[in-house]
């Protein structure tokens, strides 16, 4: 505390031997310290705040306090109160000895006893408060009241009197007091406290080697030396380090600062592949690395070399045992690559048979889908989408719910029906399988915080809502607000708080003296020193006592792994078990409404939370209204007389029941209800109506039932009142015993006239006495009628007459119809009662009639309410047959081990919780839900404690100990091997059985090849081996050599063909007698014989290869035969004189063949010495061993080829072609063993053709002759026998080689135009026609069977007849406005228009199509104008009305460029093959499909997602990463659509067309997109959900608006849903005369199919089974013009086959001409 009330802390100054304590007025006491106690009397020193009014001069000064204060002392005994002494003095304090606690000598009690003020926590905080500086007022100690010092004024004089006694021990210190009165108060210099000393002002001082400090006016002022590099210090992260520090910023870094530089380096990582787990250090999960791939520890996985080896990863190590097949459930199982049991091709069950892979639904049970795997049936329930919170039950056959009503609470309702509810204050209805509630209107309140009593829907100001809670008025309560404490008081619905200060808990001090709280206060508790606790309502918070003062600080919470998770009450993080959804918590599994988004139907589950637009239902008003948090629009209710009233509904007036009502459009129509007919003539007025007949109205009164009335008119006739009817007649007169009557003037009856008037009747009470004739009613008995006559009273009681209601009410005498008596109780006419013998009925009396029916109750907003006792309510759960109260936590029935809570009707169930336990493999023994340490469960497998049982994962090898609910696991010991090379064997134990040498392992018995190079032969023999010396056998040959890595030599001559020859043997191959074989060194050598002409006239025979010379004679010498010699200087030509067969001996000359150097490296190549033919090699040629048999080798010499056989290298010399060319023409190219030319030059007439070029000779046109480089090939064509009809002649046109029969036509007609002899044209991919002689002939590809297995699916290679198996596709499509269906199955809208791509083949580039979109003139919408698919360099563009360019050129269909593309025109229906598998259907409007094969799967990419097989990340960008919307996503894939400026196109948006459209546009939307969910299509609903298309068309046809453009809209829409139909394999039936009808030309004799032929039956193709024919026409069905049953097309026209103009088919050849352009499709006008 500082400031004034500084001079009020009781803190007690010590200085030397003087104390100072609190005194009068404020001042302080000036005492000697315990001990013994010095003579002297006691005096004060008493400190004033500056200034004081009386001090004169400067006051002292502080040191460390800032604070001035006046310090003066007196004689305590004669020191008046609040004035100051003669004498002052100076004293400089340190604030040490502002903290120091001194007694009061012989008090025995500090001065804090005692007093009544509250003293502040002494410590760090109250010293500090003290030193600081702090404004001073100087009226402080004047304005405090006397009041609060009065006690510490009575403790005083009680001391004084104390010290009265002692004042003779005080003398000393008396005198010591008057010497410190004669000092004088000078200010004190500042002075600069810091590092455990004073320094005065300007001192000097350096704490370290690097700082220098000075002091300036009090405050030490310290900076680094300049001028020191190595004082420099860092700056990381916003803080400072010294020169020479070491710090870590984070716990992988550590960084050194030196002169001002900072080097940062991580932290050392454990070598080793396998570290150990850290912050900062990469650590590795304990599993197994086999065969390429990595697996986790304990996972079982088979092996991919080997199927049949099942193999499993434990602690690190790979165990592989072999794999058992089970019986096999069919009779004929058949082996699986990559399998290795056998499986059955099928499934028989019932007498029914599936194929392998077939899926489908059982009879019976809809729900169903079983599928055959391999022989065996496994079935699975259908998983239905979730589109709608409380769907109806599914229709009948049918398996998923649908959201055209709604099913809650066991009960059926339709659409639009109102549903029961528990909360009276809301009406909810049924729209489209969810439940919108809204509550009924309130009027306006006149206060801010009006209440809300229960069972009553409107506030009002009775009472008061005040931060979630309810008060009555007058009612005072108090609020906890963070750390203030408010009082709050309700008031008619207001409330006013006000603050209320707390006092402070005073700290009770340590016997040891210590100032220290040893305890802390917080919140009015009080806690122990060190204690950590947790305050009560703030579970996040942990706060400690440290030093007497509380610490709190919050705590941090890991994320949670959902996106809006929720703080459950209690709990400090929040948690996935509910949902935090827009400020809102919601219970898991609970559907509900978005507050902020009311038309969006969300339902929670495990913290996420997934939202569905909702489906509103028509309304009947003409202006429906929506009001805040409202969805859909609804019609007003009505008000009236301060009651809420629904529209439509029909109730009586509240003040009048007499008036019907009904609540039309917000106002209530009111009119009287209808009366109906009395069945008396003159009813009295009833409650409601003129109709009551127990009386009578006659005459503008009012007669009871009976009564007896003079005529208002004529008083001498009488009437008579029954039951409603008034009868009136002349008044009887009685008969008098007078002779001469007398008429009285205004009387009816004569009298006689002097006779005493007759006696009246007395009656009882005060009524007044009934005079003669005359009729009353007795007092109290207005049911009886009396007369009196002449004192005498006769009575009668009145006749009832019958009442025509069913239950009237008792009347004043008889039954009366208006009210009611309904079993013992009366009610009013008009009024509504509960039914007292029904329950849950509703009663209305009316003309004494009651009606009762079942009382209406609103729709609950939970899925589980209690029963009522007329509504169900959320006030409690009925869960499975039970009912339990809110907050109740009960057991689950289905599962004794779950924990449910019932809370506001809903019901949230999870695993009972269970305490953590201390060992690694608990058991749950029965009968209980959490496992416990008593057992062990290991891997299936539960032992008891102390059990020993075989290892689960390697049962043979390795025994488990169950230990107190831990496992642990070791190796069986192995028995010892006792033979020295042992092989593994089971757990992977030496065993003898087999041997192991060389790294190769051996059966017991087997028989191998030693080491290499050891020659020797091996057994083994019970584990065993023994090995013996191989022997060598003899050759045959001079000449043998040994291989490296051989045991015995072998000859080193040649093999061939099965014959051995010698070293230098030459021989002639007998398939080649003109060639010439020679054996060098192992090489085989063999070329055509070089022939040498050696004389003047030599002659060649027809089997010489030579000519030859007669006589063996040469230049005058005669040779004998077998002689040879050299005819000239070269010493490759040779003469031989050989024997003829007949004849004398001739001479043969040739040039001499030299060997093939194979393997002779140009180093070592020895040229010919003299007279030497044939270069050498220096070194050994190279071997043909057994690792080199069937390789071939190309020597040196390019005029040879070797190939290795038998251990032979065979070397075949290449023979040249015979030139045409000159010889100065022709060349050698390098490398090339033979000579070419660039021209042919034919022998005919010397001409000169280019090579490659191609002609027929001029003489014979069958020979066909190509010029190769520098020779002429020629071959002869062949003609197939030729047979003409009768008539036909046989003529070969000139230039051709083959005749043809020609009749008197010379020309064919096709489709309406000439065609001339001759000429070749395409009907299709698989047919080709000619005109022959003017007849057609068609040719016609026959295609093989083609099998698929059942993940792959036929497709068409373009310009291919035959069909090909890939990969099953899947289909990705745009339609509508625009909508994608992308391949994984996901709906996406995004309106963008530009260009996109659609779909991509991102991994090789194969393929990429893009789509163009326009917006047709309407903002923010958009639709498909055009698609572009790019296959490598060509760029094809499918436009509006079915044309197609082709790089830029417009081309007619169908049209070809192969291997490439196949572009046709199927129908309305353009549909482009590409060759990597890829189809394109384009309607040529705006809906697109695309079909990838499965071969691409996880490699596409764009709005067609990335066909992976989950829906879930198909909003991926360019970059990979998920963007958050669809626009997002979609202006994510935005291309340039050309090289130019294109048009402007705008970025798509998140937009809704129906809310700018309207309520009622939606409306109509909703009604006509309802076909899909019609009978039209139900077929079709099993296989395709309509959802999702039904959603899209209504988005459709708000945004196309009304007129025809709707139309269009809706047709695309459903030809969409119908499209995926037929895909799915349901092809509706939709269409109908005012529904997207499809004109066909009738005239033609064509009808329209839904689903028709893509290969229709034509006369070129009628000859081809409908099966094959189906079979290659890998196209889909599409909806187009067909022709009928039993007729085949021709030129545009339905025709009988027979009508077929004469066209001759020839099958298996295929189609020799490419497809034409060919005509237009029928009714594609």
């Amino acid at each position: 505390m500082a400031g004034a009330g500084a001079a009020l802390l009781p803190l007690v100054l010590q200085l030397g031997s003087l104390a100072l304590a609190p005194g009068p007025n404020g001042g302080r006491h000036v005492n000697s310290p315990g001990g013994p106690r010095p003579r002297a009397s006691w005096m004060v020193l008493t400190c004033y705040p500056h200034p004081h009014p009386t001090m004169l001069g400067d006051p002292c000064r502080v040191s460390g306090s800032g604070e001035s204060l006046a310090w003066i002392v007196s004689p305590f005994p004669n020191f008046p109160a609040g004035l100051p002494p003669p004498a002052s003095m100076s004293l400089q304090l340190s604030p040490k000895l502002a903290h120091d606690h001194v007694s009061f000598p012989g008090s025995g009690r500090t001065a804090d006893e005692g007093g009544t003020h509250p003293r502040e926590p002494s410590g760090p905080a109250g010293t500090h408060e003290y030193q600081q500086p702090a404004p001073v007022q100087s009226s402080a100690h004047a304005g405090a009241p006397r009041e609060q010092w009065r006690p510490l004024e009575e403790r005083l004089g009680r001391l004084e009197a104390e010290v009265a006694e002692l004042s003779e021990q005080n003398k000393d210190l008396q005198a010591r007091v008057r010497q410190l009165e004669s000092c004088a108060c000078h200010p004190a210099p500042p002075h600069c406290w810091g590092l455990g000393g004073a320094w005065p002002e300007g001192a000097r001082w350096e704490p370290d080697a690097c700082t220098a400090c000075v002091c300036q006016e009090g405050v030490a002022r310290c900076g680094p030396k300049p001028g020191l590099p190595q004082c420099q210090g860092c700056s990381h992260d916003g803080r400072a380090y010294g020169n020479g520090e070491t710090f870590s910023p984070d716990a992988c870094t550590t960084c050194h600062c030196l002169e001002g530089a900072m080097t940062c380096t991580l932290k050392p990582c454990p070598r080793g592949p396998c570290p150990e787990p850290g912050a900062c250090c990469p650590h590795c999960q304990p599993g197994c690395e086999y065969e390429g791939h990595l697996y986790e520890e304990g996972a079982d996985f088979p092996s991919s070399s080997n199927p049949c080896l099942q193999c499993s990863c434990l602690r690190g190590r790979v165990h592989c045992v072999p794999m058992k097949c089970p019986p096999s459930p069919c009779p004929e199982p058949v082996p699986r690559p990559g399998h290795c049991c056998p499986t059955c091709q099928g499934c028989t069950e019932g007498g029914s048979h599936w194929e392998h892979g077939q899926e489908w639904t059982p009879p019976g049970d809809p729900c169903q889908i079983c599928r055959c795997l391999e022989g065996h049936i496994q079935c699975h329930q259908r998983e239905c989408a979730s589109l709608c919170p409380y769907p109806a039950r599914p229709l009948p056959g049918t398996c998923c719910p649908v959201c055209d009503g709604c099913f809650l609470g066991g009960r059926e309702y339709r659409s639009g029906e109102p549903v029961g509810s528990g909360d009276p204050c809301s009406l909810c209805r049924c729209a489209n399988g969810s439940v919108q509630c809204e509550p009924l209107p309130c009027p306006p309140v006149p206060c801010r915080h009006p209440g809300r009593p229960p069972g009553q829907c409107c506030p009002v100001c009775d009472g008061c809502e005040y931060q979630g809670h309810q008060y009555r008025s007058q009612e005072t309560f108090r609020l906890q607000a963070s750390d203030r404490c408010v009082r709050c008081s309700c008031q008619a619905g207001e409330v006013s708080c006000e603050e209320q200060e707390c006092p402070v808990a005073p700290c009770t001090p340590t016997a040891s003296g210590s100032q220290l709280c040893s305890a802390c206060v917080l919140d009015g508790e009080e806690f122990a020193e060190g204690v950590q606790w947790e305050p009560d309502g703030q579970p996040c918070t942990a706060c400690s006592c440290q030093g007497g003062v509380p610490t709190c600080r919050a705590l941090l919470c890991p994320p949670a792994p959902c996106q809006y998770p929720a703080q459950l009450p209690g709990a400090c993080c929040p948690s996935c078990e509910s949902c935090n959804y827009h400020g809102r918590v919601y219970a898991n599994g609970q559907n509900f409404t978005d507050g902020d988004h009311p038309c969006q139907a969300c339902h929670c589950q495990d913290g996420t939370v997934r939202c569905s637009s909702v489906d509103c239902p028509p309304t009947t008003c003409a202006r429906p209204q929506s009001g805040p948090g409202q969805c859909c629009p609804r019609c007003p209710d009505c008000i009236l007389e301060k009651q809420t009233f629904v529209d439509g509904e029909s109730f009586s007036h509240p003040r009048d029941p007499c008036q019907e009502c009904q609540c039309q459009e917000g106002h209530a129509h009111c009119q009287p209800r209808a009366c109906p007919r009395a069945p008396c003539t003159h009813p009295r007025p009833g409650s409601c109506c003129q109709n009551d007949c127990n009386g009578c109205a006659f005459g503008g009164k009012e007669y009871p039932n009976g009564a007896d009335f003079p005529h208002p008119s004529d008083p001498c006739r009488l009437c008579h009142c029954l039951s409603g009817n008034v009868q009136c007649l002349a008044r009887r007169c009685p008969p008098l015993p007078c002779p001469e009557p007398v008429l009285q003037p205004g009387e009816c009856c004569p009298q006689c006239p002097s006779r005493t008037a007759l006696a009246g009747c007395p009656q009882p009470g005060d009524a007044p006495p009934a005079g003669h004739q005359e009729h009353f009613s007795p007092p109290g008995d207005p049911c009886r009628r009396c007369l009196c006559l002449d004192g005498a009273v006769s009575c009668q009681r009145l006749p009832c007459p019958p009442a025509h209601c069913a239950h009237p009410r008792q009347g004043s005498c008889c039954p009366s119809c208006d009210g009611c008596l309904y079993l013992g109780k009366e009610f009013a006419n008009g009024e509504r009662f509960p039914s007292p013998s029904a329950l849950c009925h509703v009663c209305l009396c009316w003309e004494g009639s009651v009606s009762c029916q079942p009382r209406t109750c609103a729709p609950v907003q939970c899925p589980f309410p209690v029963r009522g006792d007329c509504c169900p309510s959320c006030d409690g759960c009925e869960y499975l047959g039970e009912s339990y109260l809110s907050s109740q936590e009960f057991l689950d029935p289905r599962e004794p081990c779950h924990l449910c809570t019932c809370l506001g009707g809903f019901v949230t169930c999870g695993r009972h919780p269970c305490e953590p336990l201390g060992c690694s493999h608990p058991l749950t023994p029965p009968g209980h839900c959490c496992p416990a340490c008593q057992g062990c469960l290991y891997h299936g497998v539960a032992a008891a404690t102390g059990e020993t049982f075989p290892d689960p994962l390697e049962p043979t090898c390795s025994l488990c100990t169950c230990q107190d609910g831990s496992v642990r696991c070791q190796k069986k010991p192995c028995p010892p091997a006792l033979c020295p090379h042992p092989s593994p064997g089971p757990c992977f134990c030496p065993v003898c059985r087999s041997c192991l040498s060389g790294g190769r392992e051996h059966q017991d018995g087997e028989e191998f090849e030693g080491p290499a190079g050891s020659c020797e032969r091996c057994r083994c023999q019970a584990g065993q081996v023994s090995c013996v010396q191989l022997q060598c056998s003899p050759l045959p040959c001079a000449l043998q050599v040994s291989e490296p890595g051989s045991c015995c030599p072998h000859c080193r001559g040649c093999r061939a063909h099965g014959e051995e020859y010698a070293e230098g043997s030459r021989w002639v191959p007998p398939d080649s007698p003109c060639s010439s074989c020679v054996c060098h060194e192992g090489v085989i050598t063999c070329a055509s014989i070089q022939c040498v002409s050696s004389c003047a006239q030599p002659r060649q025979g027809p089997s010489d290869c030579c000519p030859q010379c007669l006589d063996c004679e040469h230049e005058g010498r005669k040779y004998e035969p077998g002689e040879s010699f050299q005819p000239a200087a070269d010493p490759c030509e040779v003469c031989i004189c050989e024997l003829q067969p007949k004849g004398p001996p001739s001479l043969r000359c040739h040039r001499r063949q030299c060997p093939v150097l194979v393997g002779c490296p140009p180093s070592q190549l020895l040229p010919p010495g003299p007279q030497h033919c044939c270069p050498t090699c220096a070194q050994a040629l190279s071997n043909c061993t057994e690792g080199l048999l069937g390789s071939e080798l190309a020597p040196p010499d390019p005029c040879y080829m070797c190939q290795c056989q038998d251990l032979t290298w065979l070397c075949i010399h290449h023979d040249c072609p015979k030139l045409s060319c000159p010889p100065s023409e022709r060349h050698t190219p390098p490398g090339s063993c033979c000579p070419e030319c660039q021209e042919c030059v034919v022998e005919a007439g010397g001409q000169r053709v280019a090579t490659g070029e191609s002609w027929r000779d001029p003489s014979n046109a069958c020979i066909i002759c190509t010029c190769r480089p520098g020779h002429v090939e020629c071959n002869l064509e062949e003609c197939q026998p030729l047979t003409c009809p009768d008539g036909w002649t046989q003529v070969r046109e000139t230039g051709s080689c083959c005749p043809r029969c020609q009749g008197a036509a010379q020309s064919c007609v096709h489709q309406g135009r000439e065609v001339t002899s001759g000429e070749l044209w395409a009907v299709d991919a698989c047919t080709s026609c000619s005109c022959v002689a003017g007849t057609v002939r068609c040719q016609s590809q026959r295609c093989p069977p083609l099998s698929c297995s059942p993940d792959e699916a036929p497709a068409l290679s373009p310009g291919s007849c035959c069909p090909r198996c890939l990969p099953r596709p899947a289909s990705c499509m745009a339609f509508g406005d625009p909508h994608y269906r992308t391949f994984d199955g996901r709906l996406l809208h995004f309106q963008g228009s530009c260009s996109y791509v659609l779909a991509k083949d991102c991994r090789g580039g194969d393929f990429s199509v893009h789509v163009t979109n326009d917006d047709r003139g309407r903002s923010g919408v958009a639709w498909t104008q055009e698609v572009t698919v790019l296959l490598g360099e060509a760029a094809v563009r499918l436009l509006q009305g079915g044309a197609v360019t082709v790089n830029g050129h417009s081309v007619a269909l169908p049209f070809l460029k192969e291997p490439l593309l196949y572009v046709e025109l199927r129908g309305r229906t353009v549909i482009l093959h590409a060759q990597p598998g890829l189809q394109v259907l384009w309607d040529g409007q705006s809906q697109v499909q695309v079909s990838v094969p499965g071969s691409y799967r996880g490699q596409t990419c764009g709005l067609c997602g990335n066909f992976n097989g989950f829906a879930q990340d198909d909003l991926r960008g360019p970059q990979g990463l998920l963007l958050p919307t669809e626009a997002a996503f979609g202006n994510s894939w935005q291309v340039p659509e050309g090289p130019g400026p294109g048009p402007p196109c705008s970025a798509g948006l998140e937009v809704d067309p129906c809310r700018a459209a309207g309520y009622r546009a939606r409306r109509e939307a909703n009604a006509r997109c309802g076909v899909l969910k019609s009978a039209p299509f139900s077929r079709c609903h099993a296989v395709v959900p309509p959802e999702p298309f039904f959603a899209a068309c209504v988005y459709d046809l708000c945004a196309c608006g009304p007129g025809s453009s709707a139309d269009a809209c809706l047709c695309d829409a459903l030809e969409a849903y119908a499209s995926h139909c037929r895909q799915a394999g349901a092809t509706p039936a939709w269409r109908g005369p005012t529904l997207c009808t499809m004109g066909c030309p009738l005239d033609r004799g064509f009808v329209f199919d839904e689903c028709g032929p893509p290969c229709p039956r034509t006369c070129f193709n009628q000859h081809v089974p409908l099966g094959e024919l189906a079979a290659h026409c890998v196209r889909p069905c599409i909806p187009s013009c067909q022709c009928p049953a039993g007729l085949v097309e021709h030129e545009t026209h339905c025709i009988p086959p027979e009508a077929c103009p004469p066209v001759l088919l020839t099958r298996d050849q295929p189609p020799s001409a490419r497809p034409s352009p060919s005509r237009e499709p029928p009714g594609a006008s």
